[in-house]
Formats: structure tokens, C-alpha cells, sequence
């Protein structure tokens, strides 16, 4: 009886260890998050499409694996938006890694920087910035692990656990990934992240047909800023814009902006240029002035930031507003956009066109308007022109202004 069990028991942990050992082989020859030196195969491997889901995680190893010159740091906006791969970058930012996050706050956004920059090599960075980045009751997303940075939040040395991909190799949830994975390579509707960190639909008018039309996806956009992104306000949650506050989350920007001091970094910082109906959306939510209060303390920081360095600022461009870009017309059938996916987020070729205006190399599709820099000396001018040219749309655009603000109101 005893010999029977011991063999029945000997049998269960051969299968046992062979389903280990099976897992850990088909995770690392698919490497669904493209963390291991083996082959790409169309067809079988070389989209990854699962990447979104462990994007946290992801991102810390691949910037490691792939040490950046330049970098992109910001949310999903920037994500989506800003090509890593464009011929306004400096030559000397090459290579570019896209290191912003699906729905991170700055806190998030500033440890990623920080990660990034105790390699030693990003000599550029964009960071590009969005208002609900600072909201006071922000929480780091699923994914999360400050173990996996190079460095702690006050600079000092952290050595991150090595081993952590390889038992990853193993885990049932990497290899659902991988099985995901091969079942989607020929699937045209998927988002798609390559090792630079960028991430693109593999096809809008793919994806464009699974959400019916542009208009609905606004909708969605704006009710979520509307009723939970934005509002409802409590507790002080959007009192962010005194620069002295130390529980402000401006003080991680200010952060941000002393880190690139000390790395040598040159810092572009720019402020996302979504579309006009979600302005309106938090022009109904009386968050204007709370907008652009927080426009003047960014830009108060990077002058009290170079002041203390002895240095020029760094460049703040706005790209926010009403202007050629952001006013485009939302189809009110399926008709494809040119500009835009939903209201929050662009396309990359808008970011592209950020890129020209930032590093000063300006096409012929680059709209007048379109980024202006704020200054001590312009910004009061800039956002009194951000009122007036809301003011033209609103009275040009009365059914846009009333579709986007009637989230407000439910």
C-alpha cells in the first residue's frame, strides 16, 4: 500500500514539475512582454500584444535592457501620442524611450524618471503633463513596485531583484500573456508596445470599428472626467496650485525638475493637447481658474528651479487650448478623425507636430498656434487668449459645447 502511494505520489510531482517546467519553456520562447533575448516570429511572437496589462512592470525592466538618450515621460496621452521615433529629436536623444504610463499620477511619473535617470545615459527628456496627473488623492496603479527602481525616492541606491523575470517565467498570469499573445498576432484591433516603449493601435480603422465611432468614445472620455477624474471635488482634492504647499503634488514636479538639474538632463516640459470638448468639460466643472492657476505654479517652479541652479529654465510649452489642432470636428458618424482617437487622447502624428515646435524645427504642418511657450513675461497674454479663443468656440460650436458639459450636470 505504501509502495503504491509513494508511487502515485512520485508520478503526481513528475507531472507537477513537467507543467513547471513546460510553463517556464513556452513563456520564455513567446516572451509576451519582450524581456528575453530570443527570436521574434511574425506570426507567432513578434507583436505584443498583451504588454498594457504588466505595463508597470515591463517598462522598469526594458528601460534597463535598453538605456535610453532620450526619453518620454508622462500618461497615457504622451503613451499614445509621442513618437519615440521622429526627425525633430535631437540626434544626440537617440535612441528614445517612451517611458510614460496607462493612468499614472506624477508620483508614478516621477519614480519612472528617477529609474531612468540612474542610468546615466538620457542626455533629453519630454515630459508631458496633464492636470488630473496632480490630483491630491493619487494612488500608485496595480503593477506598482518601488523594489524594482535603481533608486529610492531620495536618491540613494536600490539594487531591484534580479531574479524577478525569471520567476516570472513560471507564473500561470504570464502564461495566460503568452497564450493571449500568439491568439492575437493577426488581429488588426490590438495595442501594440515595441521595446521603445512606444505603444500604437496596430490599425485605427480596426480599432475605430470595434467602438462604432469617434463621438462615442468622446462621450466616454468626458463622462469619466466628468464624474470621477475631475469630480466630485472634496477635501481640497484640486487645492494644488501653492508651489510652498509641501503636500502639494507640485512638489514632485519640482522634484522632477531638480533631478534633471543634477543629471544634466535638457528638459522640455509640455502641457497635453487634448481636445477642445475636454476643456469644455472642465470649463462646466468650474475647474478653469483651478487650471490655469496650476499652469502659473508649473512655470513658477521652473524659474525658482533655475534661480537656484543659476541656470536657464527649462522650456514650458503649452499646447492645451482651442486652436487648428484641437477644434477638430468630431464626425457624427464613423467617419475616421485625422487629429484625434477620443477627446483625451492624440494621435502621434500631433505629437510629432509637439516635437517640431519644442526642439524648433518647424514643417510646413505645423499649425500657427499650435504650442506657445509660457513665460514670466506671456503667459497672462497666453491665457487670456486661451479665454478668447474659448469664447469663439463656444458661440461657433454650441452643440459640441452642450454635448461635452452635460456630464457635468448629471
Amino acid at each position: 500500500m505504501k509502495t503504491r502511494a509513494r508511487k502515485y505520489t512520485g508520478v503526481f510531482l513528475g507531472i507537477a514539475f513537467g507543467f513547471y517546467a513546460l510553463t517556464g519553456a513556452v513563456n520564455f520562447v513567446v516572451d509576451p512582454f519582450g524581456l528575453f533575448p530570443g527570436p521574434e516570429i511574425e506570426g507567432f511572437n513578434a507583436i505584443k500584444a498583451d504588454v498594457d496589462k504588466h505595463v508597470r512592470m515591463v517598462k522598469a525592466y526594458q528601460v534597463r535592457a535598453h538605456p535610453p538618450a532620450g526619453l518620454v515621460v508622462g500618461s497615457s496621452r504622451a503613451l499614445l501620442g509621442v513618437p519615440t521615433v521622429h526627425p525633430a529629436w535631437p540626434k544626440d536623444a537617440l535612441p528614445v524611450y517612451n517611458l510614460s504610463l496607462y493612468g499614472g499620477y506624477l508620483y508614478e511619473a516621477m519614480r519612472y524618471f528617477q529609474h531612468a535617470l540612474a542610468l546615466g545615459t538620457v542626455k533629453h527628456a519630454l515630459l508631458s503633463l496633464d492636470l488630473w496627473m496632480f490630483d491630491r488623492d493619487w494612488v500608485t496603479r496595480p503593477g506598482f513596485d518601488e523594489q524594482r527602481f535603481l533608486v529610492n525616492i531620495d536618491g540613494t541606491p536600490n539594487t531591484p531583484d534580479a531574479l524577478e523575470p525569471l520567476r516570472m517565467l513560471f507564473s500561470w498570469d504570464v502564461l495566460r500573456s503568452s497564450i493571449r499573445t500568439v491568439a492575437r498576432q493577426n488581429r488588426e484591433d490590438i495595442l501594440v508596445q515595441h521595446a521603445d516603449g512606444a505603444s500604437v493601435w496596430r490599425s485605427d480603422a480596426a480599432w475605430l470599428r470595434t467602438k462604432g465611432s469617434h463621438r462615442q468614445q468622446f462621450g466616454y472620455m468626458e463622462r469619466m472626467f466628468a464624474t470621477e477624474a475631475w469630480q466630485p471635488e472634496r477635501d481640497r482634492r484640486w487645492d494644488i496650485t501653492d508651489p510652498a504647499d509641501p503636500t502639494s503634488p507640485l512638489r514632485m514636479f519640482r522634484q522632477m525638475v531638480r533631478d534633471a538639474y543634477a543629471h544634466g538632463v535638457d528638459l522640455r516640459i509640455a502641457i497635453s493637447p487634448s481636445h477642445a470638448r475636454i476643456w469644455e468639460v472642465l470649463y462646466a466643472g468650474g475647474m478653469w481658474r483651478t487650471w490655469e492657476d496650476w499652469k502659473r505654479a508649473l512655470l513658477q517652479i521652473t524659474i525658482e528651479e533655475a534661480a537656484r541652479e543659476g541656470k536657464p529654465p527649462f522650456p514650458l510649452w503649452d499646447f492645451s487650448g482651442y486652436n487648428a489642432i484641437t477644434t477638430e470636428d468630431v464626425p457624427r458618424d464613423a467617419a475616421p478623425m485625422r487629429w484625434y482617437t477620443d477627446g483625451s487622447h492624440f494621435k502621434p502624428a500631433v505629437g510629432g507636430l509637439m516635437l517640431e515646435r519644442i526642439f524648433g524645427k518647424p514643417s510646413a504642418a505645423l499649425p500657427t498656434g499650435f504650442g506657445r511657450r509660457l513665460k514670466p513675461t506671456t503667459i497672462d497674454a497666453v491665457l487670456g487668449e486661451i479665454r478668447t479663443d474659448r469664447a469663439h468656440y463656444a458661440a461657433t460650436h454650441p452643440e459640441e459645447v452642450r454635448d461635452a458639459a452635460k456630464w457635468v450636470a448629471r
